[in-house]
């Protein structure tokens, strides 16, 4: 099979496996993984929030609020950032299964302890030790780099609102 190609699903598991391999992010080992995580971060905002902004424009009129939550500890000894979006029905909505306030349309780049790389995930912090876990590699050293992952980023977000839906009703998002 001829790969015209290479894709940022392919390119991102490829550049996952060199750094297992060789127990670094990036060329990076040691404390310097986190300085790369929290500017792959940065390098990732722009993008991030224009796709969040378009969902808002796409799916909520506009209703919506676009924020960043800057990288910090996810209180397990690792790091997480997040980008989120929410809008009015969100904030008065709550689950059919716990009766529990939604939670804001998340994307996040979590860096759990003891992980060798971070990665994006929907929603907010991950089980490190969990059986399996859904999670993309946050492969990011320049804006191009960035740019590659907006499927990445647009999957997320999608599936993140189909989650609220999935989780209420289809009023959330249309009344």
């Amino acid at each position: 099979m001829k790969r015209e190609q290479t894709s940022v699903w392919i390119d991102g598991i490829e550049r996952h496996l060199e750094d297992l391999k060789e127990n670094a992010y990036e060329g990076a080992s040691g404390a310097d993984r986190h300085a790369l995580y929290v500017a792959a971060f940065e390098l990732l905002t722009p993008v991030a929030l224009d796709v969040l902004r378009q969902v808002n424009a796409s799916l909520l009129r506009g209703t919506g609020d676009v924020s960043v939550r800057a990288p910090g500890p996810d209180r397990a000894g690792g790091s997480i950032g997040s980008w989120l979006l929410t809008w009015p029905e969100l904030s008065t909505s709550t689950s059919r299964f716990t009766g529990e306030r939604l939670h804001p349309v998340t994307i996040s780049a979590v860096f759990p302890a003891g992980f060798t790389h971070p990665h994006l995930v929907a929603g907010g912090p991950v089980n490190p030790r969990a059986e399996s876990l859904n999670a993309w590699p946050m492969q990011v050293t320049s804006p191009e780099d960035a740019e590659q992952h907006r499927p990445v980023l647009w999957a997320i977000a999608t599936a993140e609102m189909h989650d609220r839906i999935y989780q209420s009703s289809w009023r959330v998002i249309r009344d």
